[in-house]
């Protein structure tokens, strides 16, 4: 373990920021922080020459946020105590279910005190919560708890046969949904996070619908209780039959549909008349934007269409650019000025017209690119209503939405423009109506900060990732998750869904991706090796074959879902915020933290980079495609000094 003494002449907390920043590749936020404090409070604080491991910077991190979480063995002793208390407490039903935890939490909790060099502590908390275990009496464990008594530093880990497997593995647990509902809420209000780390980090939890299952409680051996590696569920994951072709319903169908009825009516007027350019021109169209793939059957409820839809958005989906390398698209990039560096969400409205942005206060703004009446126009853009859309928001005014009590961290929005979702660090998503101007919905389910939503192409349906290391599927007639998808190691930074909806792709902490089959829950795909940090973007290409993922280090890696092999790698150089393909997925467009726009080639069998832009000093929060294929960027100018 990296255990640096803090030597560089900033205070704990502002060393912890350091450390954070030099840790992600945030050297532009890095300098410009050790300047701040060399100027504004006369520290000259000694850039960091060795980077701490991801386990202890996370422990240094959750030591400023909750100290109480990271007390030493008061705080370890106290929260086992209490959990002991609790789940014995309970029915015998809940009881008999919770209790299969008790063990391999008392393991790890043991393991964390190893890793953190408190050795004091680690014999005080065994000697202490032994006994509570052995009342258990589950045969085989008075063997391993002998082992577990020898450790007496980090090293001795890979030594020890019981403790190396669960340090290197996570334990397997089978637990009813309401088991698992009922424990989390008992932990987040009593503030136990200690354990709360431990639960979604450490544990393989196999959750099973409905009412705990009475059984015996059995021993947690170590060949039986912990998991296949990543690499060996990536292999079983991987294996997987999926269905990654489009519905038969897409907007392009709907176009494509109506050109039809159009040609045909124009041939029963013309009878007898030889094939007309207006049918080859349908026939060209068809094949463009449908291709020869074959379609999938539905296998969940899913909605239609609404011919208002299709009719709003024919224009656009006609008029649509083929992108290639000699034709790259244009760039429209919106700014926010002013933001006094708060803002930490963008998104570009379904109308394409409109943006919201969340800030650090826990605001949301929207607001219209149309300019305001005396203002001249965008450059590229025509003030014209057919060609820019209905605005939900004035234009030159912004709309103000209030309700969260912690920064924004996400934003998404439903196709048919009737509602806005908005993720927070509060541990809640909020439903708005943009009719309305106001929230009418808050979900809560997530145990910590939600860092991602997605609205479904198809509503009613979302998708969430947070701090728990879950993702979620909701709905949003019901105020419960529909599907808890878990199976990442860490933090789940980023969620996006397939095109046929039938899938949910998920970016996360543990440097993989995953595919999750919304139906049952089940990783159908666990991409390893594109990345050797975080995963903070992902995106799905339009024809569903491809995804991309990108991560703070500046990687961008691009998958093909069907043989569950990386294409190609390449980096930007700055931490990756935002991925999107163009709509016929033939090129990918990326945003950074280093306000760098880039375009690379996803259509070859080899992805290229095209082209980068360069803002000034404004960090790129987000890209989008829009449906005749003109790039979006929305960023802020920061005016760095």
């Amino acid at each position: 373990m990296t255990t640096l003494k803090n030597d560089s002449g900033a205070s704990d907390l502002d060393w912890v920021v350091i450390q954070y920043l030099h840790k992600n590749s945030c050297f532009d936020a890095e300098k410009s922080f050790l300047k701040h404090l060399a100027t504004k409070q006369g520290v000259d604080v000694i850039p960091p020459k060795q980077v701490l491991q991801d386990d202890y910077l996370k422990y240094l991190v959750m030591s400023k946020l909750f100290p109480e979480s990271v007390d030493g063995v008061r705080n370890y002793t106290m929260s086992y105590q209490e959990l002991y208390k609790f789940v014995t407490g309970l029915i015998d039903i809940y009881r008999e279910d919770l209790q299969r935890l008790l063990y391999p939490i008392f393991i790890y909790c043991l393991l964390d005190l190893i890793y953190l060099q408190k050795t004091v502590e680690f014999k005080d908390f065994f000697d202490t919560n032994c006994s509570l275990i052995e009342e258990l009496a589950v045969p085989g464990r008075v063997e391993e708890l002998d082992q577990l008594r020898k450790l007496r530093s980090e090293q001795d880990i890979d030594h020890n046969p019981v403790a190396s497997k669960f340090w290197h593995s996570r334990a397997a647990v089978g637990l009813s949904e309401q088991s698992f509902d009922l424990l989390t809420r008992f932990l987040h209000d009593h503030k136990h996070y200690n354990i709360l780390r431990i639960l979604h980090e450490r544990l393989n939890i196999e959750f099973y619908p409905g009412i705990p299952v009475k059984t015996k409680l059995e021993p947690i051996s170590i060949e039986d209780a912990i998991p296949m590696s990543i690499k060996e569920e990536a292999t079983a994951a991987n294996t997987e039959v999926i269905q990654l072709g489009l519905l038969p319903d897409t907007l392009e169908d709907k176009v494509v549909m109506t050109a039809e009825d159009m040609e045909k009516a124009t041939k029963e007027d013309k009878e007898g008349i030889k094939e007309s350019s207006s049918s080859k021109k349908t026939k060209r169209t068809k094949m463009l934007f449908l291709g020869n793939d074959k379609r999938i059957k539905k296998a969940i409820p899913l909605a239609t269409w609404a011919d208002e839809i299709a009719d709003k958005f024919k224009r656009d989906i006609s008029n649509r650019e083929r992108l290639n390398r000699e034709r790259l698209p244009s760039i429209c990039c919106a700014t926010f000025l002013n933001t006094h560096r708060m803002t930490t969400a963008c998104h570009m409205l379904a109308n394409e017209v409109d943006i919201a942005a969340g800030f650090g206060d826990s605001s949301i703004q929207l607001r219209s690119l149309k300019p305001s009446e005396g203002e001249d126009d965008v450059d590229g853009m025509e003030e014209d209503d057919e060609d820019l859309g209905n605005a939900t928001v004035p234009p030159g005014q912004a709309v103000e939405l209030l309700g969260h009590s912690g920064p924004i961290t996400a934003l998404s929005s439903s196709l048919d423009e009737t509602f806005l979702l908005s993720a927070s660090c509060d541990a809640s998503v909020r439903l708005w109506s943009l009719e309305l101007k106001r929230c009418l919905v808050s979900f809560k389910s997530h145990s910590g900060p939600v860092w991602d939503v997605a609205v479904c192409p198809r509503s009613p349906y979302f998708a969430t990732g947070g701090w728990d290391g879950t993702a979620r599927v909701w709905s949003t007639e019901h105020s419960k998750p529909l599907r808890l998808l878990v199976g990442h190691m860490s933090d789940v930074d980023s969620v996006a869904w397939h095109p046929n909806a039938h899938y949910v792709a998920t970016g996360s902490s543990d440097c993989t991706v995953r595919l999750w089959d919304v139906a049952t829950g089940k990783a159908v795909r666990v991409l390893t090796g594109g990345h050797k940090h975080k995963v903070s973007s992902v995106a799905v290409s339009p024809n569903g074959k491809l995804a991309a993922s990108g991560a703070v280090d500046g990687s961008v890696a691009v998958w093909d879902l069907g043989e569950s092999k990386l294409l190609g790698q390449f980096s930007t150089g700055g931490s990756i915020w935002s991925l999107d393909f163009d709509r016929y997925g033939s090129m990918l467009a990326s945003g950074d933290a280093n306000g760098v726009v880039g375009l690379w080639d996803a259509g070859s069998a080899i992805p290229s980079p095209l082209a980068s832009y360069e803002t000034k000093d404004t960090p790129v929060y987000n890209v989008h495609f829009s449906r005749t294929n003109l790039l979006f960027a929305m960023a802020e100018f920061s005016n760095n000094p």
